[in-house]
């Protein structure tokens, strides 16, 4: 079942970090920005619509109806309800997919992977923004994260493990960026790099290909 409850609980919390941390949330829209596809496109955990709003992303879905009602209360969004494994739209919906943070709390990734590409049209594309787990600031929310309301129920990923969900999901790694550095990187935090090696917050791009492969595999 997807991983909500502390969503449900604490909808009115969710907002605060980007409240007090205003310069790296726009470090990480500017990062996604950069390798954000055109076209029409759907955000897979949209949450209360922080990055779908600023991203003109068309279509969000979530299903924590508190952070469905905090988007259309706040930013005046209406997200579909639904999971990422089981996505109610049909074939070939859209140019481009997204999961912005949302992958560490899927079920099934390799599964919401295949759903996203079968309702992305062919040649379309993927966009994975998440929180890398072998980074500085991720391991420090790995080792703390029974702490946070949030992420307490969440499993962070590596880069090397979120490149395989996409190749056996159908989908072909093209680029990346990262943002949110650490002090050891020699940059600014909010500094955008091309690559994955350092940055917390890391944004992955992948084309849709016509063969995945089977299922389980």
């Amino acid at each position: 079942m997807p991983k909500t409850t502390g969503y449900e609980q604490h909808s009115a919390d969710y907002d605060q970090w980007f409240d007090e941390n205003p310069e790296l949330y726009q470090a990480e829209i500017a990062a996604i920005q950069q390798l954000l596809p055109d076209g029409k496109g759907l955000e897979i955990g949209a949450g209360s619509g922080r990055f779908t709003q600023p991203l003109k992303i068309d279509t969000g879905i979530e299903p924590a109806a508190a952070m469905r009602q905090r988007a259309q209360q706040m930013r005046g969004l209406t997200l579909v309800d639904g999971v990422a494994e089981a996505l109610p739209f049909a074939e070939q919906s859209f140019d481009f997919t997204t999961f912005i943070t949302s992958t560490c709390f899927l079920d099934d990734p390799l599964k919401a992977y295949r759903e996203a590409a079968r309702v992305t049209r062919q040649g379309g594309y993927l966009l994975v923004a998440f929180l890398e787990r072998d980074s500085e600031l991720g391991q420090q929310y790995e080792k703390h994260k029974a702490q946070s309301p949030f992420y307490c129920d969440a499993t962070f990923y590596h880069y090397a493990q979120i490149v395989e969900f996409m190749k056996q999901a159908g989908w072909s790694p093209e680029q990346s960026v990262q943002t949110v550095l650490p002090p050891s990187s020699g940059y600014s935090s909010q500094v955008i790099l091309p690559g994955h090696e350092c940055g917390t917050f890391i944004v992955l791009r992948a084309r849709k290909i016509e063969h995945p492969s089977p299922l389980g595999s």
